[in-house]
């Protein structure tokens, strides 16, 4: 005679003694390999005691089984199983809190690509006043990145292996740590507001890995470098050439050069405001925003840029005349038709292609560490480096220039070691 097993069936709603139902089998494949058909009882769980390799039954050792509707790793039905020890009122709150962490979600996130929460999620943030540069720069690595990748996965499917595996992929394909790291913040602020947003109960992000970040410190341009690239700009565009002039000199970011406009410049005091900056939109409009910071900032200027800016004013007053117009407080310092400033893109590109001809190995942004690592080597201490640059604290100041520091530490060595050997 064959005697059919008895189980402890749970449901989220048992209270007090649990009852007896006989096991259910697990759910067959239909002949054309469609989905599991859902079970009778999805929703409820049960438990019974392990067994050892002799078929004896293991104090305090139970298998718990939930049945649901909805598995986040396969999309489909199906059985969640767990071993868990304690006794049986323990093991009881334990499948009820499996019924709740895998309970099927709202209606439509089944269907849900992940694609479909990474446009939600972005429409969120622009709503929210996110940077435009920061938006487009999003748009670009979801669309040529991301989306080709995992957009047309279940959002509920998507896991930390899944990711793991695509951030290997996007190295052997040569993208940078730092670049892989950026795809993996915008995976994981997605997914958690999914989570706030019920798309989603857990993130797969944080079961993720990304590769560790480069620790190659960023190399700064020579002087002679600067000055080449300034000499060789005067003969081409002598627009661009006061740019780079202001940027090895000032450290400011690029968008807050292009934000300047003339009443900007104390030419008494010989400082410049800086409190807007330059981003491009997606269709390759220009508009002004605030500085990366939020802060507004005045910096000391010396006679080097104020030369430089002498002379930019000049030729741009040509110009106006020629139009029949005045320069104004609110025209831009650097414009090609007196109204708009040039698009960052633009300068960006100008000075890379520049870089490239006269074969020296630098980019625009080099500028900026050319600026803060001459000032931390000329003795300038932090904190006033960190206000030049524009940077919250001088902690982040540290943290990218911690290169440059020892040299400095060596020399406060020197000077102390002189003082007390007199």
């Amino acid at each position: 005679m064959i005697h059919r097993k008895r189980v402890v069936r749970v449901t989220s709603e048992s209270h007090g003694n649990p009852t007896k139902v006989p096991f259910v089998a697990p759910p067959t494949l239909s002949k054309d390999n469609a989905s599991p058909k859902p079970r009778r009882n999805a929703g409820a769980g049960s438990r019974r005691l392990k067994r050892d390799a002799r078929g004896k039954p293991i104090a305090g050792v139970f298998e718990l089984r939930v049945y649901v509707q909805w598995n986040p790793r396969t999309g489909k039905p199906g059985t969640i199983s767990r071993t868990f020890r304690g006794g049986a009122k323990a093991a009881d709150k334990r499948i009820r809190e499996l019924l709740d962490e895998y309970s099927q979600p709202e209606v439509g996130v089944r269907d849900t690509r992940f694609s479909a929460l990474l446009e939600e999620w972005l429409r969120d943030i622009k709503r929210q006043g996110r940077s435009p540069l920061t938006l487009r720069e999003y748009r670009r690595l979801i669309d040529k990145t991301i989306a080709p990748a995992l957009g047309t996965v279940p959002l509920d499917a998507l896991t930390g292996h899944d990711l793991d595996v695509f951030y290997g992929e996007l190295q052997e394909r040569g993208l940078a740590a730092g670049s892989i790291r950026q795809v993996h913040a915008i995976v994981r602020a997605a997914c958690r507001q999914g989570i706030r947003w019920s798309w989603l109960k857990v993130n797969p992000a944080d079961a993720a890995t990304p590769p560790k970040p480069s620790r190659t410190p960023q190399k700064a341009p020579s002087s002679a470098d600067v000055l080449q690239l300034i000499r060789a700009a005067e003969e081409e565009d002598s627009q661009l050439a006061v740019f780079i002039s202001l940027a090895a000199s000032t450290g400011a970011r690029r968008g807050e050069l292009l934000g300047l406009v003339w009443g900007d410049v104390d030419w008494e005091k010989r400082t410049l405001t800086i409190e807007r900056s330059v981003a491009v939109l997606e269709k390759g409009e220009t508009t002004y925003k605030e500085t990366k910071t939020s802060q507004v900032r005045r910096i000391a200027i010396d006679g080097f840029a104020i030369g430089a800016l002498r002379a930019q004013r000049k030729e741009l007053g040509a110009i106006a005349s020629d139009a029949g117009v005045e320069l104004e407080d609110e025209t831009p310092i650097f414009t090609y038709d007196l109204e708009r400033p040039i698009s960052p893109d633009t300068v960006t590109h100008y000075v890379r292609n520049l870089s490239r001809r006269l074969k020296i190995p630098t980019h625009l942004q080099a500028l900026r560490h050319f600026a803060a690592t001459e000032m931390i080597a000329g003795g300038i201490d932090v904190r006033t480096v960190a206000g030049r640059l524009g940077h919250s604290d001088a902690t982040t100041t540290l943290r990218t220039y911690a290169h440059v520091l020892p040299q400095r530490d060596r020399d406060a060595a020197r000077m102390l070691g002189g003082t007390l050997s007199r």
